[in-house]
């Protein structure tokens, strides 16, 4: 069976491409009306996660749709299911190539952790931060995003932006932590959606 990075980068040639430069004005936006309206930082972050984690969903089962149906029938997403929580990382960076266009690198930390790296976000083109919300993860979205693909196969996450180039490192990257497996697939924010 090929590698899930394979299978994203097969589905990245074959899906319609959104310029860069437009998503990340239509982003930059929504991000501007949230501020507008939620005022508070913390505030914010959990609605661009919470955003994010229905995008994930969403994402993840038409990841694993189109992958299924590119390798006839035999599914990227229960073969991860039977190997190890870390197998995922190779996952993220499929879905990631395939939605985002980005390439992504991951490192394991230990079984139960990982970080995914990416060089290039498209969130974060024509981005400055203003002063007053420096503390604000523009790219929370994303987090958001890899918690819903990941409970959708089971594993109940955090992740959090470790470095972002908006706050001057050279690269953007997300720590993903196990805090359990779960038993029953989607969580209660899923079904009440």
């Amino acid at each position: 069976m090929a590698s899930a990075s394979s299978v994203g980068n097969v589905l990245w040639h074959k899906q319609s491409k959104v310029n860069a430069e437009l998503f990340a004005l239509t982003y930059g936006a929504m991000v501007g009306e949230l501020m507008r309206d939620l005022e508070k930082t913390d505030k914010i972050q959990e609605e661009l996660d919470r955003m994010g984690h229905s995008i994930g969903i969403r994402c993840i089962e038409e990841f694993l749709a189109k992958s299924a149906a590119e390798h006839q029938g035999v599914s990227v997403g229960a073969a991860l299911k039977s190997q190890m929580f870390t197998d995922t990382s190779e996952l993220l960076k499929a879905s990631l190539k395939m939605f985002l266009g980005v390439t992504a690198e991951s490192t394991i930390k230990s079984d139960t952790s990982y970080t995914i790296t990416l060089v290039d976000n498209p969130l974060t083109i024509f981005v400055e931060l203003p002063e007053d919300r420096s503390e604000l993860e523009y790219s929370q979205l994303l987090c958001g995003m890899v918690r819903g693909m990941l409970e959708m196969l089971q594993y109940d996450v955090t992740c959090k932006m470790t470095q972002s180039q908006l706050k001057g490192s050279e690269v953007n990257e997300m720590l993903i932590d196990l805090k359990q497996v779960l038993q029953e697939g989607a969580g209660e924010d899923y079904h009440d959606e």
